[in-house]
Formats: C-alpha cells, structure tokens, sequence
C-alpha cells in the first residue's frame, strides 16, 4: 500500500510541476516590458476599512478596444511634512493634486489576460515566478497533508 502511495505523490508532484511550468513559461514574456499601454486616472478617494482606511487612486486603462479598471495606494512616506496626524481630508487633497484626474500612468500586461497588470514597470522575474508557483503549492500542500497520515495508519491499523 505505501508504493501506491508514493505513486500518487509522485503523479501529483508531477503534475503540478508541469502546470506551474506552462503557467510561468506563458508569464514569462509580461517581463520583457513590450505589452505596454497608457492608463488615466480616474479619481482620488478615501476607501474606509475595518481598523482605518487609505486615500486610493484609480485608474482605466484600453487593450484591444476593451477596458480594464485598478487602483493603488500611493505612497505617503516621500511626501515632505507628512504628519501621522494628518486629517484624512487633507492627505486626499494632497494626493488629488498630485494625481489629477486624466494623469497618465503607464500599465504593463500580461497579454493572454490583460486584467493582470502592473504600473510603471514591467513585473520582476520573482513576481511572475511567484505568480506561477503560489496555486500549485496551496494544492500540492493540500492533497500531501492527507496522504502523509495514511501510511502511518496503516501502519497502526497492522
């Protein structure tokens, strides 16, 4: 019973190695930065959370005729007499003058799907790997944990 076991790992481990090369290797391309298109900002806004908020600036960009929406947090850390204390209303009228609307940005995409997109720059090799490997580990780790308890009952159970 333990072979058949070590089999279905195996084909397991396999499989998900095959699909995370076809994921990556399609991915591959988005780091070449040559799929790249104009986006415009849309509008500043305060978005309210659980635990606090964050002033979000989003953006629209055109491929193929089809449009795509995202949005970002921009960074606060640069600005010159940040105050902790700063009223929301006051980081946001910063951030509206700083990103006005129709301020261009630059939007890099994946071409098979160009809802996956990155601002400013192409994606880093460790981010399109990243985005290869992450699902087939979850599924790895998910069908392994099982099976590793199985032997030692079976064990048990002799």
């Amino acid at each position: 019973m333990t072979e058949v076991i070590y089999a279905i790992q195996a084909t397991i481990a396999v499989a998900l190695g095959l699909w995370t090369y076809n994921h990556f290797a399609k991915r591959w391309t988005s780091t070449l930065g040559d799929d790249v298109v104009s986006g415009y900002v849309n509008d500043v806004g305060y978005v309210a959370g659980e635990g606090g908020g964050s002033v979000i600036v989003s953006y629209a960009y055109s491929v193929d005729g089809t449009q795509y929406f995202g949005s970002f947090v921009p960074p606060w850390r640069h600005l010159l007499g940040f105050d902790f204390k700063m009223r929301t209303a006051e980081l946001e009228a910063i951030f509206r003058e700083k990103y006005p609307k129709g301020y261009e940005v630059r939007v890099f995409y994946f071409p098979d799907s160009p809802a996956e997109h990155w601002l400013e720059s192409p994606p880093s090799k460790w981010a399109v790997a990243w985005k290869a490997v992450r699902l087939p580990l979850v599924i790895l780790a998910l069908t392994y944990t099982p099976l590793m308890f199985i032997n030692p009952l079976l064990y048990l159970q002799t």
